[in-house]
């Protein structure tokens, strides 16, 4: 068999074996499904994160301008592109709804007066149509993106079609953070929490696609010092947003001091899952913001993909505070299913990516001028 063979077979144990990482999980589930789902639903928000937060990125360069948008393109692209998949592994999380939210049950809602008073935006019915409006938008304006990059004619419209795609990315990942996250815990409100979502869900794309870059050992690779200085001021910058977002929430809920509001908190820092906050501080925001004030690791491809990779594995373990440790009061703990559930969709995520970035790197749509690209570049 030929070494063309192999690679050939070998593309298909990522998908063949997250199919089957996915199914081990369900029957690992059958015991305690929220439990499962509960592990499915952190996978699926950090995963689709990746997309949307790649495809808003885009949009944010289409905009803005510079150097570091051409070279991470097609990064961030072929991410976006997996949206598809995304929309898919949506499926278990609307047919177990019931199992999963609190709200969902008609008896509760039945014994709690303010989930009555709720009803009318706790409904599983209008939950599945946001879900369903929510990836609509983002499919069409990634179709979209893609078309219009391709056809130089519309070159001039595409700064249009970035302005709409980034306030309809502002108001799809408000809905999908208040469904997917927030409503866990139906009587906890915040209006930063969707925010700081989005602004992870694209730190979360930047830090994949410099890891990408910078780490990759062919053409696309980055080597000049100028390019991932901007890459490392690209994360600096989300990583100060991110931060700045998640300290004024818990500080604003802190000093308020209201059941209602400090209910989301108290299981994730009055117990041992409290460990975990720390290492949000450490890896999310404290490590990587010293490295990257550094002018000299920035220029460094070594430092910044360390740093990327850091980001990358921290917002992973930030969707996983997100989710779980409200259903995990007592403490600290970890499920099997907490282990096939999101190695099964990163299998089937990252065959997707590597697939299309090996397709886009043979098929490159055309990109804006440099020149033009590059006015903005400082």
């Amino acid at each position: 068999m030929t070494s063309t063979s192999w690679s050939a077979h070998l593309r298909w144990l990522g998908p063949i074996g997250g199919v089957c990482l996915l199914l081990v999980c369900l029957l690992l589930g059958r015991a305690s499904p929220q439990q499962a789902l509960l592990s499915y639903l952190f996978a699926f928000v950090f995963f689709t994160g990746l997309s949307v937060g790649s495809l808003a990125l885009v949009l944010v360069h289409v905009l803005t301008g510079g150097e570091w948008g051409v070279r991470l393109r097609p990064q961030l692209l072929a991410a976006a592109r997996t949206l598809p998949l995304q929309a898919l592994l949506a499926l278990p999380i609307l047919i177990g709804l019931h199992a999963l939210y609190p709200w969902a049950d008609t008896g509760a809602r039945v014994r709690d007066a303010l989930l009555r008073e709720q009803d009318w935006y706790l409904d599983p019915a209008f939950f599945i149509g946001r879900t369903i409006v929510c990836f609509a938008l983002w499919l069409t304006l990634l179709v979209s993106l893609g078309r219009w990059l391709a056809n130089p004619a519309r070159e001039a419209m595409l700064p249009r079609l970035a302005a709409a795609g980034l306030i309809v990315y502002a108001l799809s990942t408000l809905l999908a953070a208040t469904d997917w996250a927030m409503s866990l815990t139906p009587h906890w409100h915040s209006s930063t929490f969707g925010l700081m979502v989005a602004t992870g869900w694209m730190l979360t794309g930047a830090a994949l696609a410099v890891l990408r870059a910078a780490s990759a050992g062919d053409a696309t690779a980055v080597h000049e010092p100028r390019i991932l200085r901007d890459f490392g001021s690209l994360l600096l910058m989300f990583v100060l947003a991110w931060s700045y977002l998640a300290f004024m929430e818990y500080l604003t809920i802190w000093i308020a001091d209201q059941p209602a509001e400090t209910s989301w908190y108290i299981p994730r820092t009055l117990t041992s899952w409290h460990a975990l906050a720390w290492f949000l501080i450490a890896f999310h925001f404290a490590v990587p913001f010293a490295v990257l004030l550094s002018s000299r690791a920035k220029r460094r491809r070594q430092w910044l993909a360390s740093i990327a990779a850091m980001l990358v594995i921290a917002s992973f373990a930030d969707a996983l505070w997100l989710i779980v440790p409200g259903f995990r009061g007592p403490g600290f703990e970890l499920r099997w299913t907490d282990l096939f559930a999101p190695a099964g969709m990163a299998a089937l995520w990252f065959s997707l990516y590597f697939a299309r970035l090996r397709t886009d790197a043979s098929h490159a749509p055309p990109l804006m001028a440099r020149e033009t690209l590059g006015a903005a570049h400082g």
